[in-house]
């Protein structure tokens, strides 16, 4: 399963299907997605399946799929695949009224639970970087918020379901966004940025779960990939 607050053929969920030499060949990804390699997603991006240079409606060649246009309908869907385009390009802001993340979130995982299958999800809180990019605190403090929201939602269906090896981290830091100083008494902080760009600033790696140690220390982020394989190899 995929979910990003950004189109579904953005460079990190299509990570998970796609395989091109460049992450802008949007049309040569959402063409790879339509052949069914994943089961449920949500995100944006339409237009790269039906408004092509090539002419092809993706979406009515994917036959096998049950492309929805509401969470609501998502969620009475009984299809084994299911796929929701939450906007025609790139999705809204979580301030100008964007579907909330850990809706999302819950329908796919009801999905999950009918399907009683070992499953991976991928969850990506994909503008929080634009926010960076944009160096906006008010972008960046409320996708994160979204995207906390989201988690918590993971955190609490581990509760009944124990054996979910969860992993949070990011692909890199964006805009430099430091606190040097703050009113303490009205515990309101100053936030600088330092950069439009990605930054060599580390990021962490939390993990909760079955094998949840192999994520501890220092490495390289490719070494998350190896570490999962690790785990599903067990």
């Amino acid at each position: 399963g995929l979910i990003s607050t950004s189109s579904i053929v953005h460079a990190t969920p299509a990570s998970f299907y796609a395989h091109v030499d460049s992450r802008r060949k949007y049309q040569e990804i959402a063409l790879q997605l339509s052949t069914g390699v994943v089961d449920y997603f949500i995100g944006g991006g339409e237009n790269h399946f039906n408004r092509r240079k090539d002419k092809r409606n993706l979406i009515k060649e994917m036959t096998e799929y049950d492309i929805v246009s509401s969470l609501s309908k998502f969620d009475k869907s009984e299809s084994k695949k299911i796929g929701f385009f939450t906007n025609r390009d790139e999705p809204n802001r979580i301030l100008d009224g964007r579907l909330p993340l850990d809706k999302a979130v819950k329908s796919i995982l009801s999905k999950f639970d009918r399907d009683q299958k070992p499953f991976f999800l991928m969850v990506e809180g994909s503008q929080i970087d634009w926010g960076g990019h944009a160096n906006e605190l008010e972008y960046v403090v409320s996708e994160f918020n979204d995207f906390d929201v989201a988690i918590q939602t993971v955190l609490d269906y581990t509760v009944e379901h124990p054996n979910t090896l969860v992993i949070v981290t990011a692909d890199h830091e964006t805009g430099g966004l430091s606190l040097p100083k703050g009113d303490i008494k009205t515990m309101e902080p100053e936030a600088i940025f330092s950069s439009l760009g990605h930054t060599a600033t580390m990021v962490p790696v939390f993990s909760k779960g079955p094998s949840a140690s192999l994520f501890s220390g220092i490495y390289d982020n490719t070494e998350i990939f190896t570490k999962m394989l690790s785990v599903l190899n067990k």
